[in-house]
């Protein structure tokens, strides 16, 4: 479970780093989904069948929470494209709890290279948006239109 909430904290800190202003919600969220999905495998014992299913209900429940983080922007001209926000956001939150699940069902080595590698992708930055939180929002989105 340590592990869990050492992932959760590495890959919350990094989305945390996106905003010019502090967002220490992101590394509570990124910990207890992390630490949420390890603990529900960890739960189901050592049954295949019961760890496949906790494994299938954390994907659900994550499904309906990374779903929350999606926010479709309509406010610009009547012809102007609908800007997507959050679909990052949504990811690292899917991507830390697939690290929970991994440390509990798995190995660690395992998890620990998705980490390193996850962040290596997070980090990178093509420079067409804008490091800032959108004005009067107090969602988790990550500023980024992918």
């Amino acid at each position: 479970m340590g592990l869990s909430v050492l992932c959760g904290i590495a890959v919350g800190y990094n989305r945390a780093q996106h905003f010019t202003n502090p967002q220490p919600n992101r590394v509570r969220v990124h910990v207890l989904v992390g630490l949420s999905a390890c603990l529900m495998v960890l739960a189901a014992g050592a049954d295949a069948n019961a760890r496949s299913r906790a494994i299938q209900g954390v994907a659900t429940g994550i499904g309906f929470l990374g779903t929350g983080e999606i926010l479709v922007d309509r406010s610009g001209r009547p012809h102007d494209a609908p800007q997507v926000h959050g679909l990052t956001s949504a990811a690292s939150i899917w991507f830390t709890a697939a690290l929970g699940v991994t440390v509990a069902a798995s190995t660690p080595v395992l998890a620990v290279l998705a980490l390193v590698l996850a962040l290596i992708v997070l980090s990178q930055h093509n420079g067409h948006h804008p490091r800032a939180e959108r004005p009067g929002s107090d969602r988790l989105d990550d500023g980024s239109h992918d």
